[in-house]
């Protein structure tokens, strides 16, 4: 079985590295090989290489890390071995700014609600679900039917669904990658706007999820149709748009998300500062009154929408509690209200097993993350860096053991999000430690999803030399419209659109429009890798 389209044995980062950044390629050979690595411009040998020790793929193929992190001119260049060659590639400053703009601008591609004319991919189309909402079964301040104003937020992947539980987790993401590193972000904004571009996307969401807080503070899950829409544009899908039910684990992710805005926004906006951090103190509120996880939940609710609940692909532990969504809560409510009893919320419902990369499965590690950078030094503190430090070495196994040093070992649905959450998880334990130790392993995860794999590709649409090209998503179906900036899920043994092959870990992949489990796109998957490119910049910039 072929797994790769393009005849190269050497796989780069095909978007470039930084000059003083570390530089890794892949050798694709069952023996070992001297490696040239040339100048592009004149073809001069700029160093010669050799290539590590093996690692097997799943295919028994042989993979051998080449280390050239001692060349730091700028410029372009290329690996050329005996059998082949690399793609070209850069060495320069601001390799990956080009890409930032590109995965930040790719959210306000998936705005719902409005206009979206944007000269820079094509993308023309019309306002769409103009009329969202109806609540789907009645509860007890709504009769189904009945319409509330829920226009507006991102359509969460290549249909049109909006969903709590990924607005949530990609704001915050995009918020935290601003705290890390703003420099990186303060001089792309929208035409018109005189905030960066990752601010306002952030707050066209958080308007959003505001309308989806119900009287009494809880937050409804979801808005979608009743059946999953045909390969059309979004302005075609005229089938009438439901909204479901509450849960706690939404509610919760909500109350984080708001909180962790109110901070954030502040500066660009108090008065939206206060209505978030209001909205998050009536979901907190709606938490305590509850006892455990609850889901307004039945038979029918998933018939055009993903269920974002445990189901039968996803099955792990922290969906069968919301103590990981509240402890996230907790966090950012103490954080930012200073009140103590937030903090002994937090404090009374810890434990260790909830520290894992953050995902709307389990997103705690973004409060404990918080927290550590909050609290002064102490036990407390301590302890929190000390459980994060202990997962990262974890990952950190598992990435050296790796074919292409991969450190999510899940090859799951959403495998690019996990490696690039892995990543982020590697390099805030550094942080938490006061250390740099472990910033080769996080650029690892980048190289892997730009190119440093199996199949010499890009994850990521119109960026690399060999990118996707057949994203799963309606309107570039529909239209043919390119879209840029697009991180699709990535390798998935399951493969449950039957077309990539199965059980073959990292390489359970196909570049596919049909297969959508491992070749559509997701905001939060977007968001991933805004954050690990966040994280790879403090490394070079006093975290």
């Amino acid at each position: 079985m072929v797994f790769s389209a393009h005849s190269a044995d050497i796989m780069v980062n095909q978007m470039g590295y930084l000059p003083s950044g570390d530089k890794y390629a892949y050798l694709l050979a069952e023996e070992p090989s001297d490696i040239q690595l040339l100048s592009v411009l004149d073809g001069r040998l700029v160093a010669k290489l050799e290539s590590a020790d093996a690692v097997s793929l799943p295919d028994e193929r042989r993979v051998r890390a080449i280390d050239f992190s001692q060349v730091k001119t700028p410029g372009w260049y290329k690996l050329v071995s005996d059998n082949g060659q690399s793609v070209p590639f850069p060495i320069e400053a601001d390799a990956y700014e080009p890409l930032n703009e590109r995965l930040v601008h790719a959210l306000y591609l998936q705005r719902s609600g409005m206009v979206v004319n944007d000269r820079a991919t094509g993308m023309n189309r019309p306002q769409s679900h103009m009329q969202d909402g109806q609540i789907f079964r009645t509860d007890a301040f709504h009769k189904a039917g009945t319409h509330l104003d829920v226009v507006g937020g991102w359509y969460d992947a290549g249909d049109f669904g909006k969903y709590v539980a990924t607005t949530t987790i990609t704001v915050a993401r995009l918020l935290e990658a601003y705290r890390q590193t703003p420099q990186l972000y303060s001089d792309t904004k929208q035409p018109g706007s005189d905030k960066p571009a990752i601010i306002d996307e952030s707050i066209y969401a958080l308007d959003w999820l505001l309308k989806m807080q119900r009287e009494d503070g809880a937050v409804y899950r979801k808005v979608s149709g009743a059946s999953w829409p045909a390969k059309i544009g979004p302005w075609q899908d005229n089938q009438t748009r439901f909204i479901y039910g509450v849960s706690t684990p939404e509610t919760a992710k909500f109350a984080a998300t708001m909180a962790f805005a109110a901070r954030t926004i502040k500066p660009f906006d108090a008065d939206l500062s206060r209505q978030y951090l209001s909205a998050a103190i009536h979901a907190a509120n709606y938490l305590a009154s509850q006892d455990g996880q609850y889901f307004d939940w039945q038979e029918g609710d998933d018939s055009g929408s993903g269920p974002y609940m445990a189901n039968k692909f996803d099955k792990e532990a922290s969906l069968e509690t919301d103590v990981d969504d509240r402890l996230w809560a907790y966090a950012e409510l103490y954080i930012t209200t200073g009140q103590d009893k937030f903090k002994r919320a937090f404090q009374d419902n810890y434990d260790p097993q909830w520290i894992d990369i953050f995902e709307w499965k389990n997103p705690a590690l973004m409060g404990v993350w918080h927290l550590i950078l909050a609290e002064e030094k102490g036990a407390f503190r301590d302890q929190l860096a000390n459980d994060l430090d202990q997962v990262a070495s974890r990952y950190l196994q598992q990435s050296q053991q790796s074919p292409f040093r991969v450190a999510n070992q899940r090859f799951i649905w959403g495998s690019n999000k996990m490696t690039a959450e892995a990543g982020i998880l590697i390099a805030w334990a550094d942080f938490a430690k006061g250390r740099l130790d472990n910033r080769t392993s996080v650029q690892s995860q980048i190289d892997y999803l730009l190119g440093a794999n199996a199949f010499d590709m890009s994850f990521v649409t119109n960026s690399g030399t060999y990118s996707v090209r057949n994203l799963h998503h309606l309107y570039r179906i529909a239209t043919g419209v390119s879209l840029p900036g697009y991180l699709v899920g990535g390798p998935n043994e399951m493969a449950q659109a039957g077309v990539a092959p199965k059980n073959m870990g990292m390489l359970s992949y196909i570049d596919s429009e049909k297969s959508y489990a491992v070749n559509e796109f997701a905001i939060d998957y977007n968001a991933s890798l805004i954050g690990l490119i966040a994280v790879h910049h403090a490394y070079f910039n006093h975290y």
